[in-house]
């Protein structure tokens, strides 16, 4: 009876093709399976972005068990020369001295970074989404983290090109080639980053990267950086870093240094 009463009832106010309708769309919903439903939601392809993003994480170059080393340093800048030592300990902290401290602005933060950059972390599984469907870009596939405003492309294992973009900030650095350890792991060769203006996108400076390793015991050493970096302005700067004699330290010469 309440069936036959709501059948009058919508017929009346609906019409029978709008009640045909109506009764098509409610069956549908109702008997849609949960299966399907998580199917139309999940991306079946995030899976394998996220194991492909993983296979380059883990395939970077770090230093398990780095006792620190030093090494001489000779920074050459526009034109200045200047020579001095640095150490690094355990800890992944840089020590820098020249013998003009006016280059240390542009040469400390280089070696931090190349340095600090070899840090083992553990690397547990991030979420990844590939942002296209292009198979064949000439840097890989493009990759973006959940949650997070950066993506990568990744060709095999290699994090060929990494995308920040803020309300600050935008840049962009692009892996042109790599080394090889002797284990197979990633050093970066040589690098190119794109800084833009966040608001429009217009590109405001690049800094063109080249960089060297040295094999001393268990660890690939940075031996040598050249930089040249064009700006907005056409600003100009070239430099470059060379450290020799590298020292791995041990708890008598880490004692020495603090």
């Amino acid at each position: 009876m309440r069936l036959n009463s709501f059948l009058h009832r919508e017929l009346k106010q609906w019409g029978l093709a709008g009640l045909i309708v109506l009764l098509t769309l409610s069956v549908t919903l109702q008997w849609t399976p949960a299966e399907v439903e998580s199917q139309l939601v999940s991306n079946p392809n995030k899976a394998e972005a996220t194991k492909l993003y993983q296979k380059a994480r883990e395939a970077r170059a770090v230093w398990r068990d780095f006792p620190g080393f030093s090494a001489d340093v000779t920074v050459l800048y526009n034109g200045k020369k200047t020579q001095g030592k640095l150490t690094a300990d355990q800890d992944f902290q840089v020590k820098l001295t020249l013998e003009d401290d006016q280059l240390l602005e542009w040469s400390l933060p280089k070696l931090k970074s190349v340095i600090g950059h070899r840090k083992y972390r553990l690397q547990k599984p991030i979420p990844a989404t590939f942002a296209d469907a292009q198979l064949d870009h000439p840097l890989g596939r493009l990759v973006n983290i959940d949650g997070k405003h950066v993506s990568f492309r990744l060709k095999d294992d290699v994090m060929t090109e990494v995308h920040r973009r803020s309300q600050k900030s935008w840049f962009t650095i692009s892996t042109l080639d790599v080394w090889r350890t002797k284990e197979g792991s990633v050093l970066p060769r040589d690098t190119s980053v794109t800084y833009r203006n966040p608001k429009t996108g217009a590109i405001t400076s690049n800094r063109s990267n080249t960089f060297s390793f040295k094999r001393v015991g268990h660890f690939d050493l940075p031996e040598t950086m050249l930089t040249v970096e064009c700006s907005e302005n056409f600003d100009r700067n070239v430099g470059s870093i060379k450290l020799s004699n590298h020292r791995l330290l041990t708890p008598t010469s880490i004692s020495q240094t603090k």
